[in-house]
């Protein structure tokens, strides 16, 4: 039997949530268990108990990561639009990709419906931050309307946006497009870029 190298506390929980963000993107959000995470990274449940707690702590500890990576594309994409490299759709693809990519609707879901709210801290934490970074820039306009309808939309379109869309007969960026109208719409034409 080969010994397992060491890890720091840090090194455990950082190897343990990237084994629990595979086992989202593979297998769907119901596949991480602290079992099926500590088998990916050779960790014992009780190892993992000690780190996060519970399920329930992992699951929070997912959400932070799986949260910095959204806001991370999404102020990019912001930064891109405030120096004029970008447009408003950009900034709506930026958001709708990394809710995607990251899972992260259906994380939030899964967070949500088995009431384990105090999870979805880290999702708030970042919508704030975003928020705080459109008044840090001057930005008057009603933002918070436009990020709760974006946030919204990107939850849903990564929860089910392609039958959602075959159901309509329309094609799956067609709410980007409406995301775009709903930014123009509340937001305006007028003033700053958005971000």
């Amino acid at each position: 039997m080969q010994n397992r190298k060491r890890l720091s506390p840090e090194e455990s929980r950082a190897a343990a949530v990237a084994a629990a963000r595979a086992l989202l993107r593979e297998e769907g959000v119901a596949a991480v268990t602290l079992k099926a995470v500590g088998a990916r990274i050779g960790r014992t449940h009780a190892n993992l108990l000690h780190h996060f707690g519970s399920v329930a702590g992992l699951h929070r500890a997912l959400a932070e990561d799986i949260a910095q990576k959204v806001s991370d594309s999404i102020n990019e994409a912001i930064g891109r639009r405030r120096r004029g490299e970008a447009s408003e759709r950009d900034v709506v693809d930026a958001m709708f990709d990394a809710f995607a990519e990251q899972r992260a609707g259906e994380l939030i879901g899964w967070i949500a419906l088995t009431r384990q709210r105090e999870a979805l801290k880290p999702v708030a934490d970042t919508i704030q931050s975003i928020l705080e970074g459109f008044r840090d820039a001057g930005d008057t306009r009603p933002m918070d309307r436009v990020t709760l309808g974006l946030v919204l939309l990107a939850i849903g379109d990564s929860l089910a946006g392609s039958e959602i869309a075959a159901a309509t007969g329309l094609p799956r960026a067609a709410v980007r497009d409406d995301a775009v109208g709903l930014i123009k719409g509340i937001a305006g034409d007028e003033g700053p870029p958005l971000g």
